[in-house]
């Protein structure tokens, strides 16, 4: 879990906000113990980027896995960069054009193509460049909201399981599915592997590798036997090669975004305290309405405030917070957990600029590893093609 008392030391040392700081102490202890679990339970290891695509973050986390999984060509280019000929690397995408897989067969060694007709049309460009399988669906739901739900009906991500079982022998190298979503519950693993196992068992039989997608936490204290017998479940049929691939849970306790407060004023009795980042800087708040953890929130405090983002969108809202002392303008406000989904998906609406990226090292250093300039805003906004006088 992040610790309060280096959140308040990083808070305090950040020279300009917004900024987006990642732990390393936090990211190797949580990768460390996420490779413990799998090697425990008997399978090879990787990192799915898609929660934070830091080069600096990709590298602290490189040797702890066995390689990358990626979901786009830029992806997979950076993943082979950073691990270079030193892991595997992972792909699958809901759809490769022509072009894509001829670039991407050249980088990745394992790729589930999401449909049957995908894998007709790309597997005769394979040439044996890449190990071939399929995202299979298993039809089985474990998530409420169906924002989060790759199960869900009339779902887009994976080829529905009954589809799969006219599949002959050997025609696929692998399958991958990914069934659920932050979940500390591996039973849910084991009972989507039980039913595969069963609905499945001559595909299966005849596989290389089996990727069991992430979804899953992996914090301290969770219980990895469901994980160990669905290995021993998918082993029994025959030696296939084992592979998991969380996100989320290697970075999103090692990462905070740091912001200042602008301004605070009564709006219908309640205090608004107007920070200087916005919810553009993490926008799953705004896209799924969760109010993200804050250090020094206390539920019975004396003092309530409405977090509120510096953009001109009304719904700019992190939540409502009270806090046992009083905030002035000038304060740090410091957000937790904030080390997944929060750096691939920021964006610049209203030309506010991106938070700094630090490192917080095991040194007790704060390092500078990105800053967003006015000319890489107006670039990407076609400015270059301009003159200005």
């Amino acid at each position: 879990m992040p610790d309060d008392a280096t959140a308040r030391l990083v808070s305090k040392l950040v020279p300009n906000t917004p900024a987006l700081v990642y732990d390393e102490s936090e990211l190797v202890d949580t990768a460390s113990r996420i490779r413990r679990m799998a090697a425990d339970a008997g399978c090879d290891l990787a990192y799915a980027m898609k929660p934070c695509t830091l080069a600096w973050a990709l590298e602290t986390i490189a040797p702890f896995v066995t390689g990358f999984a990626a979901s786009s060509p830029f992806e997979a280019q950076l993943g082979r960069q950073i691990l270079d000929d030193r892991g595997a690397l992972h792909y699958h995408s809901v759809a490769v054009t022509e072009s894509e897989f001829e670039q991407v067969a050249e980088l990745a060694d394992f790729m589930s193509l999401n449909s049957i007709t995908q894998f007709h049309a790309r597997q005769p460009q394979s040439n044996d460049r890449v190990s071939l399988g399929m995202r299979v669906n298993p039809g089985i739901s474990f998530v409420a909201d169906e924002r989060y739900d790759p199960c869900r009906r009339h779902s887009k991500l994976g080829a529905p399981i009954d589809a799969l079982s006219t599949f002959g022998s050997r025609i696929l190298d692998g399958l991958m599915f990914h069934t659920n979503c932050e979940s500390d519950d591996l039973r849910h693993l084991l009972a989507t592997v039980s039913s595969m196992e069963r609905r499945l068992t001559q595909v299966i039989s005849d596989l290389d590798w089996l990727n069991l997608g992430g979804g899953y936490m992996f914090r301290e204290g969770t219980d990895t036997t469901p994980l160990r017998q669905s290995v021993e479940i998918l082993k029994s049929r025959s030696n296939t090669k084992i592979f998991i691939e969380p996100g989320a849970a290697f970075v999103r306790d090692a990462g905070y975004i740091v912001s200042t407060v602008l301004d605070i004023f009564d709006s219908n009795g309640v205090d608004v305290a107007v920070l200087d980042t916005t919810i553009n800087h993490m926008p799953e708040v705004f896209e799924y309405q969760f109010e993200p953890e804050v250090l020094d929130y206390q539920p019975e405090g004396e003092h309530r405030y409405i977090l509120a983002g510096r953009s001109c969108l009304a719904g700019d809202i992190f939540g409502d917070y009270t806090f046992d002392d009083p905030l002035k303008i000038g304060d740090r406000v410091t957000f937790m957990e904030m080390g997944a989904y929060t750096q691939p998906k920021a964006h610049t609406f209203n030309g506010i600029n991106l938070p700094d990226v630090y490192a917080y090292t095991k040194e007790g250093n704060l390092s500078l590893l990105a800053s967003m300039k006015y000319e890489h805003f107006a670039a990407r906004n076609g400015a270059h093609q301009h003159a200005y006088s």
